[in-house]
């Protein structure tokens, strides 16, 4: 059993590296092997400068490849490979990071169809760390999120934390060390693994 944890933080260390650390080392006590991306060290491109090639059969009836040359679709092969998916995503400008919205709406020219996506995505165990502020958009960030994730088979298991909940500027990364966000974190880890039991 897998678990990966993807960072689409646009800072090479911060909350959501931390907080993926925490919940992933957590998860190796109960026997899960796991691995992180961090955004930060692959490239993701969004969609552009193409023709739809990823509905190219309908359009010209033949299979054709998207353009775009990055490594969206090696995050995608690591995701199909993993049994749990935790995604942590911060909140910039009152929307989620660009790097994860990016890397979303390429999922259409990655995965063949819906049937796929469906099997080896959707089917598995999601989780989602979502960072920011409520009066900087974190609300609206978390709910666009959540609804990126409505057709899965399971609801995504879900957290929204605020630095100035903690008295903390999210700047500085450091929301992981006050012990109710780790409190919160313990929890999303329990539901984890509770649903992976019953999945079983």
């Amino acid at each position: 059993m897998k678990a990966l944890g993807i960072v689409f933080s646009a800072r090479k260390r911060g909350n959501g590296l931390n907080c993926v650390e925490y919940v992933l080392k957590k998860l190796v006590e109960y026997g899960f092997e796991t691995e992180i991306v961090n955004a930060y060290d692959y490239e993701i491109k969004s969609c552009s400068h193409c023709t739809y090639e990823c509905f190219s059969n309908e359009l010209r009836g033949k299979d054709e490849k998207c353009p775009i040359r990055d490594d969206v679709s090696k995050i995608y092969r690591k995701m199909k490979e993993s049994d749990v998916i935790l995604l942590a995503i911060p909140t910039y400008g009152g929307k989620p990071a660009s790097l994860y919205g990016a890397f979303i709406e390429r999922a259409q020219g990655i995965i063949k169809d819906y049937e796929e996506f469906k099997s080896t995505i959707l089917n598995k165990i999601i989780a989602l760390i979502v960072i920011g502020n409520i009066q900087a958009g974190g609300d609206l960030t978390y709910h666009t999120v959540i609804l990126d994730h409505y057709d899965c088979k399971y609801p995504p298991l879900s957290v929204l934390l605020q630095s100035r909940e903690y008295g903390q500027g999210s700047i500085y990364g450091t929301l992981i060390e006050n012990d109710k966000v780790r409190d919160r974190l313990d929890n999303l880890v329990d539901l984890i693994v509770k649903r992976w039991k019953t999945k079983r």
